[in-house]
């Protein structure tokens, strides 16, 4: 067995972004990853602004408490008139500052009488005021080329003018599975069949990242069959995706079609679950075989081909989340393999990480429940309150 992060660095180098690029509508770009880097074009916020709804105020001296109100401004007003020292004006969210303002005191905690503007509570010279430029300067890097406009860099994007943006074409992806003993959902089993979920759980989860995914079906295990299912994707996708056929001594001939077709690293990787897996390339299409375990192929999914679907599309980094909280359970013993516990999150004063009972291989109930995958070093065990590395599930 080769240890998880060697076998992740020697899978990664065999991966690169070959895919063209497009400009589109930014509005049809989303999910999409970048191909150029997005710098501001325009400072944010653009001018000085309220960040609530009140009344700015001139107070000089910092002492004041009643001010004169001498105009009201609304978002999308213009404000050139500076205050004088005493002078207030009704402002709302967003509407720009006039000049000379110290500080914006919210409604409530002001009170009214005609023009004249009462203060009830202490003010803080520059509260409630949003600085031109604080947050963006123009010429600042907003998009780095290989950022994936999600709903937040969407948005970003938008208020920045941009209406078209450079992007990759999306990864082309053919899923397939292999085996006599499985079966098409909805269809009768017969003796020793069972109905193929990991297919189906990774089209699903690879339209969730963007792909334009193409459902392979199922190949029984016949050689001729599978040469021709492999050599006929290796034309027209990107990467192709199955499960099964990765552990030694299997029936498959799913190994030996890669290998006779183009080129295969096989591999027990010291995980758990997910020791068996294997990739590889034939022709231009790379070639990712999970294990057969539903939940082997979940954790090796996210796990290791995550990183590399995401180098393949551009991405930077590995598309994985990684954050450090404290375990809310204790492990029984420490075992040779790095281990991938499924957990969920609390939040009782502080967030802490949960097991989920039923963590076999083969228990793929516990992954729909599960928010994220508890990382346990080989030979370690883990304590109640010890600080552990999870890596967050997309839901």
């Amino acid at each position: 067995m080769i240890d998880f992060d060697t076998a992740k660095v020697q899978l990664l180098a065999g991966c690169e972004c070959r895919l063209k690029t497009e400009t589109l509508p930014l509005a049809k770009a989303a999910g999409r990853i970048l191909a150029q880097t997005l710098s501001a074009r325009y400072p944010s916020p653009m001018f000085d602004n309220s960040a609530m709804d009140g009344y700015a105020v001139c107070d000089p001296s910092d002492g004041l408490r009643e001010f004169t109100i001498v105009s009201r401004i609304q978002a999308g007003d213009t404000a050139e008139t500076p205050l004088a020292a005493g002078e207030a004006v009704r402002i709302f969210t967003g509407a720009p500052l006039p000049p000379n303002t110290t500080a914006v005191v919210m409604q409530e905690q002001t009170e009214t009488d005609g023009n004249l503007l009462r203060v009830t509570a202490d003010i803080k010279a520059g509260q409630n005021m949003r600085l031109k430029a604080e947050e963006i300067q123009v010429g600042q890097t907003l998009l780095a080329q290989g950022s994936r406009l999600n709903t937040a860099a969407s948005g970003l994007a938008a208020s920045q003018g941009y209406a078209e943006v450079e992007v990759y074409k999306s990864l082309k992806v053919l899923v397939f599975s292999t085996g006599n003993e499985l079966a098409e959902p909805g269809r009768p089993l017969s003796d020793g069949q069972i109905y193929d979920a990991n297919r189906y759980q990774l089209i699903a989860w690879l339209q969730s990242l963007g792909a334009e995914v193409c459902d392979g079906g199922i190949i029984p295990d016949d050689p001729a069959k599978t040469e021709a299912a492999l050599k006929n994707a290796a034309e027209n996708f990107d990467a192709v995706i199955t499960s099964g056929g990765a552990s030694v001594g299997e029936a498959d001939y799913l190994k030996q079609t890669v290998e006779r077709a183009g080129e295969l690293t096989s591999h027990s990787v010291a995980i758990k679950p997910g020791k068996p897996f294997a990739w590889g390339r034939i022709g231009r299409a790379d070639i990712f075989i999970l294990p057969g375990n539903p939940v082997a192929a979940f954790v090796t999914a996210h796990m290791l081909l995550l990183p590399a679907l995401n180098k393949m599309a551009g991405g930077n980094g590995d598309g994985l989340q990684e954050i450090r909280t404290t375990a809310a359970f204790t492990t029984k013993k420490a075992i040779k393999r790095r281990e991938f516990l499924r957990v969920v999150l609390t939040n009782d004063h502080k967030t802490t990480a949960r097991l989920l009972p039923n963590q076999g291989s083969a228990m793929l109930a516990t992954c729909c429940e599960a928010e994220a995958l508890c990382e346990v070093p080989a030979g370690e065990t883990v304590n109640e309150g010890d600080l552990v590395r999870i890596y967050l599930l997309p839901k």
